[in-house]
């Protein structure tokens, strides 16, 4: 379960809004998707009735971890998959860095860039600082990419949807 938030099959659009079950129950509905299994939404169930901001706050939340699941796991690189950590991305840019200041004397240099499909460690060794220019420049795109897709999909949301009408 992704902060509250849990996907519902079945679905054949986006049916964002919310839905009042009771005084104290009810259930929002974000996004779409389709995936192996089908169409789906995002759905909330809350014990009260929350407030839009409420509601912001919880959609910008999923949002922002489907965002960093992305950024973490979402890029290929020479087809490669590669896993972006917080240290993986220190040392890809320090390797870089360093190769660039001593015109490549470092070289070869060998990083494990993540794992395949089957859970198989997926390694490179790196022997020109072009390449491992490159490698570096697409994590920076990879990630700036990423972001501004979050940005812009955190900047389509109608809250006016998650607006109860007062009786």
């Amino acid at each position: 379960m992704t902060n509250g938030f849990v996907k519902v099959y079945g679905a054949e659009a986006a049916q964002d809004g919310i839905i009042v079950l009771s005084e104290k129950n009810c259930v929002i509905f974000y996004g779409y998707g389709t995936d192996e299994l089908g169409g789906w939404n995002w759905r909330k169930d809350y014990d009260h009735i929350p407030t839009v901001a409420e509601v912001r706050a919880d959609i910008e939340a999923l949002v922002n971890t489907q965002i960093d699941a992305a950024i973490l796991t979402g890029l290929r690189w020479n087809g490669k998959p590669v896993y972006l950590s917080s240290e993986n991305q220190f040392n890809f840019k320090a390797a870089h860095d360093l190769a660039e200041e001593t015109d490549g004397a470092i070289l070869p240099i060998k990083f494990k860039l993540g794992e395949d499909e089957n859970g198989d460690s997926v390694y490179h060794t790196f022997t020109k600082t072009e390449t491992l220019a490159d490698f570096v420049s697409s994590i920076f795109v990879h990630i700036q990419g990423t972001i501004k897709a979050g940005w812009t999909e955190k900047d389509s949301i109608d809250y006016s949807l998650y607006q109860v009408a007062e009786p």
